[in-house]
């Protein structure tokens, strides 16, 4: 059976972290004990967590073994699910710590994206355990080789060319320079945002393969001020790279979608808006699940409305448009790329390391809104109606909101593809029946150019039985 929780961590030999309702509870082994203690302690530790950037951590000393206990983040978000703004925002916040934690005397012992969570469009640091005393001597990040395999590779190959941050999902401890440098042509290998990070490790590995190896050494000063100096500026170096490694303006037909409508009239596309106010209106949700949401613009109008918001878009460019959009404007939404067709997997260790994404999603929100996606998941997918409504019926504990696309619709035409003799003669009707013992009709309207939007109410289970 899929976990809705992972399972208890064990990569870390100083703790183990597992789940407990709203808790996440990390428990530390006492030869950490005293080191975690002296960090929670630290004034510039209050700080981080005061500001949100640290997960909170209450103690709990009151067994044999000494816990922390940090509050749970509702939906849980992976590296591979996210956009690349939300990855530079993820890396920005690691450097941050890195520089708070320098100041005060530590450091991080590793730099991953997957210590990183979303809560709404804020990164947050959640392993406490990466943090230890730094040796005032050493102008070396150990963790430097790990930040550029797991944070700047991916991004900046994600740029170059092309390949999906998706593919994290493969490469938990990042890419090694060899394997970009094989991929580049030889004007990538030489070009400035390549050369640094991929050709000159990947040329001075090579050689050291084909000598003697060398006796390993920790760099060490006499002065601590001048390895601090180093070391700032090994930060400040990688912030550089890392936001410069960040696509410029990427876009797509979807990211542009809501400029170029042309099944939509600014009168029609006002009518829809009124109406789906008027449904969250009615409906009151605290939670929201927006569901191809797009660049956002319906996710904004339930987030400016009171609603904790996750937005679910597949499209990548759109996604990021609506990260920014969100993050620019202070909305509480949650970004999740991925396509709820193929939706992310379980991975990790007995795959219970990381939690597949609908198991996350499950009965987690008071309304679930799907404008505009369902004719896509029939004729790009072949997903039945009846399944797509148990869907729903699972991801929703109360509403649903539904626009219905009909045959005749530009959209649906260019989507139909000669199918007409499967999916040519599918109407509202079919939509109803497949509502059937799942949701009831609370209101409906339909629009001038024939799209139909639906409330729904959720019949319980009890109900079904």
């Amino acid at each position: 059976m899929t976990l809705a929780s992972p399972a208890a961590t064990f990569r870390d030999p100083a703790g183990s972290l597992r789940f407990e309702g709203d808790l996440a509870i990390r428990t530390i082994d006492a030869s950490a004990r005293a080191a975690v203690l002296d960090f929670l302690d630290e004034p510039f530790c209050r700080t981080m967590q005061e500001r949100g950037d640290l997960i909170a951590a209450t103690i709990d000393d009151s067994a044999a073994e000494l816990s922390l206990l940090h509050p749970r983040i509702l939906i849980p978000t992976y590296p591979w699910e996210w956009t690349p703004s939300q990855w530079l925002a993820a890396a920005d916040l690691t450097l941050d710590l890195c520089e708070q934690a320098l100041a005060a005397g530590w450091i991080l012992k590793d730099a991953t994206p997957l210590n990183v969570l979303f809560r709404d469009t804020r990164p947050v640091f959640v392993d406490i355990l990466s943090f230890e005393r730094r040796d005032p001597k050493s102008s070396i990040w150990l963790a430097y080789g790990q930040y550029v395999r797991t944070f700047l590779l991916p991004l900046l190959m994600n740029r170059l060319l092309g390949w999906p941050l998706s593919l994290s999902l493969f490469k938990r401890d990042g890419y090694e320079p060899a394997d970009c440098y094989a991929a580049l042509g030889w004007s990538g290998r030489l070009s400035r945002a390549a050369f640094w990070p991929i050709t000159l490790p990947t040329l001075l590995d090579r050689r050291k393969h084909a000598h003697a190896p060398a006796r390993k050494s920790v760099a060490r000063v006499r002065d601590p001020e001048i390895a601090a100096a180093v070391l700032r500026r090994t930060l400040k170096d990688l912030r550089r790279r890392t936001q410069t490694a960040l696509p410029a303006g990427a876009s797509s037909s979807w990211s542009e979608y809501q400029g170029t409508l042309t099944h939509y009239t600014p009168e029609q596309s006002r009518q829809k808006l009124d109406w789906v106010r008027q449904a969250l209106e009615t409906a009151q949700p605290a939670r929201v699940l927006d569901i191809g949401a797009n660049t956002g613009e319906f996710s904004a109008l339930a987030a400016e409305m009171g609603a904790e918001v996750v937005a679910l878009e597949r499209d990548m460019a759109a996604a990021d448009r609506l990260f920014r959009m969100a993050r620019e404007r202070g909305l509480s939404i949650q970004t999740i790329q991925a396509d709820l067709a193929r939706p992310t997997p379980a991975v990790g260790w007995q795959n219970q390391e990381s939690v597949a994404l609908l198991p996350r999603l499950e009965a987690r929100f008071d309304l679930v809104l799907m404008l505009a996606v369902i004719h896509h998941l029939i004729l790009m997918e072949q997903i039945p109606l009846p399944a797509i409504l148990s869907l729903c019926h699972r991801l929703t504990l109360r509403h649903l909101v539904v626009e219905w696309v009909p045959v005749a619709d530009p959209m649906y035409q260019s989507l139909l593809r000669g199918r007409d003799n499967l999916y040519g003669s599918l109407t509202e009707a079919d939509l109803l029946a497949a509502c059937a013992g799942r949701f009831r009709t609370l209101s409906s309207i339909t629009l001038d150019n024939g799209r139909v939007l639906f409330l729904f109410e959720k019949i319980n289970e009890a109900v079904l039985e």
